[in-house]
């Protein structure tokens, strides 16, 4: 039943996901951007982006808050090679959480590359070093954050199954991490609002579909 609960969730998130990406490409569009660039769901996006501007303390809090999701990520990936290279295991034999973990970070930067070459939104505000506007939709910074933290619990919890505080702990500080990303990205400015929810769609369809693998592995 689990295993049902799991997949059943990740084809409706990601029938959501595709269906929010469509939406944000064709309604409401409005030339309501910098340089008369086109934005769905231009009204609420309006609404947002009058209510904040762009505060680059923000924008350096969710740079961190990145930071530590990359080196969670990097953590995962020095493990699983330490079990390939001391432990002299095979690829398909390291840890099954760290093995489909890896998938998953191959999966986050095709999407980030893809994402980066075809803009549905771009940005709604030029940055000081910046010398033209990128692509905004999705938030990457709260794709690669929520992803990364929010896989990353999952893969605690199967790891340290018999420790329960320590989970407790890493769960609680990757649910900080997540929240200042996404609640940092919003008041940074550098994003419509449509492109920080299109993160986080994105980031728990991922979320799910690892949490969905593990659970057939096991």
């Amino acid at each position: 039943m689990k295993r049902k609960s799991y997949y059943g969730k990740t084809i409706l998130l990601l029938i959501i996901s595709i269906v929010y990406t469509v939406l944000v490409s064709v309604v409401d569009k409005q030339a309501i951007g910098p340089e008369g660039t086109s934005v769905g769901f231009s009204a609420i996006n309006k609404v947002v982006l009058d209510l904040i501007s762009y505060n680059p303390m923000w924008d350096k809090v969710t740079d961190i808050m990145l930071m530590i999701a990359i080196l969670t990520a990097a953590y995962f990936a020095v493990t699983g090679l330490m079990q390939v290279v001391k432990e002299k295991r095979r690829i398909m034999e390291v840890d099954k959480e760290i093995l489909i973990m890896g998938f998953l970070y191959v999966i986050l930067v095709i999407m980030y590359v893809v994402f980066d070459k075809i803009p549905f939104n771009y940005r709604p505000v030029l940055l000081p070093d910046e010398t033209e506007l990128e692509a905004s939709f999705p938030s990457t910074h709260v794709l690669m954050i929520c992803t990364i933290m929010g896989s990353a619990i999952a893969a605690w919890r199967e790891r340290l199954y018999d420790d329960e505080n320590l989970v407790a702990i890493l769960r609680t500080c990757a649910c900080v991490v997540m929240a200042i990303g996404v609640v940092g990205r919003v008041l940074a400015g550098v994003h419509w609002f449509s492109d920080i929810c299109g993160g986080l769609l994105i980031s728990a369809t991922l979320i799910s579909a690892y949490k969905a693998t593990l659970d057939k592995m096991g």
